[in-house]
């Protein structure tokens, strides 16, 4: 039995008086009702109706059955009503994981936009350069950099980030300028440990058709980007840096490229969500306004759907 099924019949029986006219206005028959309300009477162990030729009336325990039910199913139909509205008009709060510079540079400066063009939207915004766990951390979009694995998620290109190698004048100055790859083995670098794999992320170079891959000694290493920032702006060794998080620093003199003639390889970013079949509309139009904010200040040129 359909519990909800069988408390719609036995109100509509209550309200229309009649087993005929309900099964009418339910679009079903007779004696589906008439055995829904029996079912429903034997799992509550009362009788609900008093049946007549001429009429059906509600008992005294139909009757707070009915109040009951009635409060019930609105309850349920505003739930429902709600829920497709949601799915229509950007409505709701909504979860986003993003990495650390990527929230504090670029999200969280132009998130006041974001929530006046859709004032029935609340954003929950988490900063983390961890690897997270989309479904049971019920998160609704991630943006994650690297190449994903094959799994049910949905994911978005936005394109790809560019890095840069770089270091303080006051490193420079003490240490030297690194003039050749072979050269940073003599050196120290600020490194960045990832969270998806928990080891050192390797400098890789390349010049036209030359790539090598440099094991730069670190004294000092760190998960968190905001911190590997902070540590090269301080002297402790070369660093590399996403070309966004860098770039103020370097026209304002406080960093300086290292080797700038070889280009580190970029990372691709994807906006990551749990399906894209029935996402609600709130998540849809922050991935359209996450994509076009991240092209702008990224510098990507991946279209993306």
């Amino acid at each position: 039995m359909d519990r909800f099924e069988a408390m719609r019949a036995y109100v509509q029986v209550v309200e229309s008086g009649s087993f005929t006219k309900a099964a009418q206005q339910l679009n079903t028959h007779k004696a589906t009702v008439s055995q829904q309300i029996a079912q429903l009477e034997a799992k509550i162990n009362a009788r609900l109706l008093t049946r007549t030729t001429r009429s059906v009336m509600p008992t005294a325990e139909g009757l707070t059955y009915y109040q009951h039910a009635c409060a019930i199913l609105k309850q349920m139909d505003d739930v429902e009503a709600q829920l497709r509205q949601g799915a229509q008009a950007p409505v709701g709060h909504l979860r986003v994981n993003v990495p650390v510079a990527v929230g504090r540079q670029i999200f969280a400066p132009e998130i006041r936009g974001f929530l006046k063009r859709y004032p029935r939207v609340s954003i929950e915004l988490a900063c983390s350069d961890r690897v997270v766990d989309i479904i049971g951390e019920g998160v609704d979009c991630v943006l994650r950099g690297g190449v994903l694995p094959d799994s049910s998620l949905s994911a978005r290109p936005v394109g790809n980030l560019r890095f840069v190698l770089c270091a303080a004048p006051s490193y420079i100055e003490e240490y030297g300028l690194p003039l050749t790859p072979q050269d940073l083995l003599r050196h120290q670098q600020v490194g960045f440990l990832l969270a998806s794999t928990g080891k050192l992320r390797a400098i890789e170079l390349t010049l036209f058709e030359q790539s090598l891959a440099v094991d730069i000694p670190a004294r000092f290493v760190t998960t968190d980007s905001a911190a590997a920032l902070s540590a090269a702006l301080d002297g402790l060794g070369i660093v590399l840096l996403a070309q966004f998080v860098a770039s103020q620093h370097l026209v304002s003199g406080a960093l300086v490229r290292v080797l700038p003639r070889w280009q580190s390889p970029s990372m691709p970013l994807h906006l990551v969500t749990p399906s894209k079949h029935r996402r609600a509309a709130r998540v849809k139009v922050f991935m359209d306004w996450a994509h076009l904010l991240l092209v702008q200040r990224l510098g990507t040129d991946h279209d993306g759907n």
